[in-house]
């Protein structure tokens, strides 16, 4: 099969599309191991970079020994994965242990989720050459609110502003090389409003039929999410919730926004966002010195000298 990856910037939405493709009859998408296949990756010399048995055989053994795996639930019968290897295909390694998770489920076929692809799409798109890719984009201004709170961000609007412009208007950039057979933009709003139609899409660039039960998740929560981190997902049991989209408008302060816009503006153009304020703000320019000033948490460690 032609395996097909997802992936987006952290609070745009992976953690619900994850949901939604894996609710699919005939498609298993486990939880985002978060950047491990791509640990891995880095690390193929220690494995005789698959090129002998008996390094296959020790990176099968420490993947289905890995923290992240063992959150997909599944027991992997470690010999049939490394018979499913051929030497130096990292690739087959990976698909291997999908195809191991797919089969526990009684699927056909499997997705994979995971927010460091956004990071190493160059690589990826070079280690796997027929996969499929889909990005899922979220306004940074309302991915920079969801990161307020967020136990895992501790980044001030300025940094999420450049982190988020920078990797996907890259992403966005390598996948249109790679061209519309092999890249698809998604975004989280269209995701929300328009979930039949988005979906739909994104099973037809799979060359998958649109399934109702796709929109049927909720009951899957509790069995692939962690009770450890089900609080980073409070609302993910409930149909789409429409008030998720442009929260901004809500709950942004103007100086926030304008720091927002001013540090990635040409990405809100890019993905179809308008802009919500115009012109110069001195009290924009004032609360940007401030985010430059604690970024990277800066100010604390002035303090602490």
């Amino acid at each position: 099969m032609t395996p097909t990856f997802l992936f987006g910037f952290e609070r745009s939405g992976t953690t619900l599309l994850t949901m939604m493709v894996g609710a699919h009859p005939r498609l298993s998408c486990p939880l985002s191991v978060t950047g491990t296949w791509w640990d891995f990756a880095d690390r193929l010399d220690e494995f005789d970079r698959l090129e002998t048995h008996a390094g296959i055989t020790r990176m099968v053994a420490e993947v289905a020994a890995h923290e992240r795996l063992k959150l997909w639930n599944v027991t992997f019968d470690e010999g049939a994965i490394v018979e499913a290897i051929r030497p130096g295909r990292y690739d087959d390694l990976v698909g291997a242990f999908h195809t191991a998770a797919a089969r526990a489920e009684g699927k056909k076929a499997w997705v994979n989720m995971d927010i460091g692809t956004l990071f190493r799409f160059e690589d990826v798109a070079r280690l796997f050459p027929t996969a499929r890719f889909v990005q899922i984009v979220r306004d940074g201004r309302d991915v920079a609110l969801s990161f307020k709170g967020y136990r895992f961000g501790g980044l001030n609007a300025m940094e999420v502003a450049d982190r988020w412009s920078r990797a996907t208007v890259a992403a966005d950039r390598i996948g249109h090389a790679l061209g519309p057979e092999r890249y698809l933009r998604i975004r989280y709003e269209d995701l929300i409003a328009l979930s039949e139609q988005t979906l739909d899409r994104l099973c037809d660039f799979m060359g998958e039929a649109y399934d109702p039960g796709m929109l049927d998740y909720a009951g899957d929560v509790s069995r692939k999410v962690p009770d450890a981190t089900r609080d980073l997902w409070p609302v993910l049991d409930r149909p789409p919730q429409t008030d998720k989209i442009a929260r901004w408008e809500r709950e942004m302060k103007a100086s926030e926004r304008y720091v927002i816009e001013e540090a990635a503006g040409e990405a809100l153009d890019r993905f179809g966002y308008t802009r919500g304020g115009a012109g110069f703000s001195a009290g924009g320019e004032l609360h940007g010195a401030w985010c430059y000033l604690t970024r990277g948490a800066r100010l604390k460690r002035l303090t602490r000298r």
